[in-house]
C-alpha cells in the first residue's frame, strides 16, 4: 500500500509541476522540500516538468555559468572558428582557472571557446571577449540584450567571465532558460560533453584541457553542461543527463556538495520517471 501511494504521489507531482520555461513558482506549493540541503537555490527538471526546487526566482551571483551566455553572444556574432586571436598580458594573467596561454600567444578562436566552456578558463574567456568587443562593458551590453531575447528578465550581467561584480546576478529560472538555449547550439553541446581534449597555440605549444564537470564519465547519461565558483556565488553547476528517453536538468547555486547532490537529484529524477511509467502501465492494465 505504501509503494502504491508513492507511485501515485509521483504521478501527481508531475501533473502539478509547471513547465520550467513558464516561470516556475514551485516554492508556493504547500509541499515539503525533499532535498532541504541541496543548495541555496536549485531546481530539478524532468522532461520539461519541475520536480523539486527552492528559491528559483531569487537573484544570485551566477559565477562561470555566465560563460554559457558569453558563448552564445560570440557564436551569434561574426564567428570565425579558425581566426587566430592574440593573447594580451591581461588575459594571460587573469585569475584562475586558466588554460595556460602566455602573453603574445596566438590561439584559434575555436580552441579558446573549448577551453572556456570545458575548463572554465578565464584566460580563454578574456581572449575571446577582448577580440570581439572594444571593452568589457560593450560586450556585457550585448550579453544583456541576448539575455532579454531569451526571456531572462531577472538577470543582469557585467563581467563576461562571471566574476563577482556589483549588478551581476541571475536566477535558477533564468539559468535554466540559458542552459537550454546553449545546449541547443550543437557547437556548445559538443564541447561541454567532452571530458578531455588538447589544444595548441599557433607556435605549436600543446595544452591539455580537462572538463571541470566531475560527473562526466562517472554518472551514466550525463552530457554536460557548466560549472562555476566565486566567493559570492559559492559552488554552482548546471548538469544535463539523458537516460531511456528521459531528460533531466539540475541547477545548483551555492551548493556545499554540488557533485554528490547533483548525482542524488539526477538519480532520484530518473527513478521518479521509472516509477511513473510503471504506475501508468499498471493503471492501463486494470
Amino acid at each position: 500500500m505504501r509503494r502504491a501511494y508513492g507511485l501515485i504521489a509521483a504521478v501527481s507531482l508531475l501533473a502539478l509541476a509547471p513547465s520550467v520555461w513558464a516561470k516556475p513558482h514551485v516554492d508556493r506549493l504547500s509541499r515539503p522540500d525533499p532535498f532541504p540541503s541541496a543548495a541555496v537555490a536549485y531546481a530539478t527538471v524532468l522532461d520539461g516538468q519541475l520536480l523539486w526546487s527552492r528559491n528559483v526566482d531569487k537573484p544570485h551571483a551566477p559565477a562561470s555559468l555566465t560563460k554559457l551566455l558569453t558563448a552564445l553572444v560570440l557564436l551569434d556574432s561574426d564567428w570565425q572558428p579558425d581566426a587566430l586571436l592574440p593573447v594580451s598580458h591581461a588575459a594571460a594573467h587573469v585569475t584562475r582557472p586558466r588554460a595556460g596561454f602566455h602573453t603574445g600567444d596566438y590561439v584559434r578562436a575555436e580552441d579558446a571557446l573549448t577551453a572556456m566552456l570545458m575548463h572554465s578558463a578565464n584566460d580563454a574567456c578574456m581572449v575571446l571577449v577582448e577580440n570581439a568587443a572594444g571593452s568589457l562593458s560593450e560586450f556585457a551590453a550585448r550579453m544583456n540584450a541576448r539575455a532579454e531575447q531569451l526571456g531572462m528578465h531577472d538577470s543582469h550581467f557585467v563581467h563576461p567571465c562571471g566574476f563577482d561584480e556589483d549588478g551581476q546576478y541571475s536566477t535558477v529560472s533564468d539559468l535554466l532558460r540559458l542552459a537550454k538555449a546553449a545546449h541547443a547550439d550543437t557547437r556548445i553541446a559538443s564541447i561541454v560533453a567532452e571530458e578531455h581534449t588538447t589544444i595548441s597555440t599557433e607556435a605549436g605549444r600543446r595544452l591539455k584541457i580537462n572538463s571541470t564537470n566531475q560527473l562526466l564519465g562517472h554518472l551514466p547519461g550525463v552530457v554536460g553542461l557548466k560549472t562555476g565558483y566565486t566567493a559570492q556565488a559559492g559552488r554552482c553547476v548546471i548538469v544535463l543527463a539523458e537516460q531511456s528517453g528521459h531528460r533531466v536538468w539540475v541547477v545548483l547555486l551555492d551548493s556545499q556538495r554540488r557533485w554528490s547532490t547533483a548525482h542524488r537529484l539526477i538519480t532520484a529524477a530518473f527513478a521518479t520517471a521509472a516509477r511513473t511509467e510503471q504506475e501508468r502501465s499498471s493503471l492501463a492494465g486494470t
